[in-house]
């Protein structure tokens, strides 16, 4: 089963935000006694942390890029 390499990444950064996001609210609520919603959100944050992260890298790479390509000339 072959996907393309965009939904790859996606599945990729996603399971990433995923196991952040467990341990982070595994620790909240077992550690500080906190309920269920709070690992919920934890989760929810952390694939969105992942994601604008992958964002700005991918930018970052694509802006050097062209100042690369606007040397060359």
């Amino acid at each position: 089963m072959f996907y393309s390499v965009t939904f790859q990444k996606i599945i990729y950064l996603t399971a990433i935000g995923v196991i952040i996001g467990a341990i982070v609210g595994f620790t909240s609520v077992l550690g500080f006694d906190l309920d269920g919603s709070v690992f919920v959100l934890s989760m929810f944050l952390s694939i969105l942390s992942v994601y604008a992260t992958a964002m700005y890298a991918e930018l970052y790479h694509i802006r050097e890029a062209i100042n690369q390509e606007r040397k060359r000339r």
